[in-house]
């Protein structure tokens, strides 16, 4: 019992003869294997190793090319990476555009049901709400591209809206009083962002 199970384990008959007989390894195996069989008449059509190099050969002609393209390319890597923000611009984004959401939250949460008798509250909540998140955009990507940005062509009466939407819902809610109105401004006042 105790050689069957010594050569089951090892992989050989169950006669004494373990210590003599050494296997051979795989690939001497599949070398005795692949010479005894006739070119023609296997099944796979192919030869693996031919397949394999010309494999290798057009990966790395592959790479050849796109390292080509990428060396061509103009510019640097600094100047790739110049519109990149800093870590600091970062933090100060993600704080204003927090604050911003805490101040429009507490406009709609607080605010907005009581905008009837309080209308000031909610118009200067919600306008320092939408301040802040447009002031996160200025420290996100530096306050002279944004400016320019916003007074392009394109964008220049977007921004003007924005402004005088903010400067409406201030007047209107501190000075008349009027929950409509203060409703109305801002509301405009949350279309031309967008378009910022």
């Amino acid at each position: 019992m105790k050689k069957t199970a010594q050569s089951w384990f090892l992989g050989g008959p169950s006669s004494g003869g373990l210590d003599k007989q050494k296997s051979a390894s795989l690939l001497a195996d599949w070398n005795a294997y692949a010479s005894s069989q006739d070119p023609d008449a296997s099944a796979l059509g192919f030869d693996i190793e031919s397949a394999m190099r010309t494999t290798g050969d057009k990966v790395s002609g592959t790479f050849n090319v796109v390292s080509k393209g990428v060396r061509g390319l103009p510019g640097s890597f600094q100047s790739a990476s110049r519109n990149v923000p800093s870590a600091k611009s970062l933090m100060y984004f993600g704080v204003l555009l927090a604050s911003g959401v805490f101040f429009i939250f507490i406009a709609f949460t607080m605010f907005l049901p009581v905008i009837v008798l309080v209308p000031q509250k909610f118009g200067i909540c919600f306008t320092i709400g939408c301040a802040l998140i447009v002031g996160s955009f200025f420290a996100l990507k530096g306050p002279r591209y944004q400016l320019v940005h916003m007074s392009s062509r394109e964008r220049l009466p977007f921004t003007l809206g924005f402004v005088g939407s903010m400067v409406g819902t201030i007047y209107v809610s501190m000075w008349l009083h009027s929950y409509v109105l203060s409703v109305l401004f801002s509301l405009l006042q949350v279309l031309p962002p967008y378009h910022l």
